[in-house]
């Protein structure tokens, strides 16, 4: 089978999967090559694609909550296209199936695979807008992250790191100090470990991820659950 026959095929894979018919089969393409095999790659497309995935979200929830205040829309914006939603979606869709590349495994490593996949997502939806328009770009993005968007009760709801911080700001004491330490391991495969640091306790809490701002927000919530633990004795 020529690579011409791989084209049209996944073309047709990916059609059926958004619904929607590309006109341009090498900016299709293109969306899924990784910069492993050409400097043709995905990675301006996944840089326009994630502008206009931020547009689609924010306009979302901005309609579909008018009372709400900036500060919980925008907290409610980024938990929806953090890179565990939009590559859970990614992966849910199956796009690392089409990925174009060379020696790369994405069975090697959890992590790798992830981010993968939201790039993918992302350079999929910059060449979407640039072979429709607008309004079939958010048509169909907002389709594919309709159970993302359904109305809800509460929206935005802080992080633990937020609330940590804000915690020891009403009991004016300092702001935890957070630091991070990379541990050894594969370079296709991260790791931390992340120490965080409070002045109302003497001991150091930390916890190990695979990224820092998850590492960040674990260590921080074991904080908070042992103050709230301590709340109730």
């Amino acid at each position: 089978m020529s690579k011409k026959d791989d084209i049209k095929i996944s073309a047709e894979k990916i059609n059926k999967l958004i619904g929607y018919n590309f006109k341009n089969a090498s900016l299709l393409n293109e969306s899924f090559t990784h910069k492993s095999i050409s400097e043709n790659n995905y990675e301006r497309l996944e840089f326009l694609g994630d502008a206009v995935l931020q547009l689609i979200i924010t306009k979302n929830l901005y309609n579909k909550y008018p009372g709400i205040d900036e500060g919980a829309l925008s907290r409610e914006k980024q938990a929806i296209v953090s890179k565990k939603i939009i590559s859970k979606i990614s992966l849910e869709l199956g796009l690392t199936d089409f990925l174009i590349s060379k020696n790369l495994d994405l069975n090697s490593s959890s992590a790798l695979k992830h981010t993968i996949a939201s790039n993918m997502i992302e350079s999929l939806i910059g060449a979407l807008f640039l072979d429709s328009n607008y309004s079939i770009c958010e048509k169909i993005v907002s389709e594919i992250f309709s159970k993302h968007l359904i109305v809800k009760k509460n929206i935005g709801m802080k992080d633990s790191k937020t609330l940590l911080q804000e915690h020891m700001q009403s009991l004016n004491e300092s702001l935890p100090v957070y630091k991070t330490i990379h541990m050894e391991g594969p370079p296709h495969q991260p790791g931390f470990k992340i120490t965080c640091k409070i002045s109302i306790y003497k001991e150091i809490f930390e916890s190990k991820s695979v990224t820092v701002r998850e590492g960040q927000q674990t260590v921080s919530k074991m904080i908070l659950d042992k103050i709230n633990n301590e709340k109730k004795i």
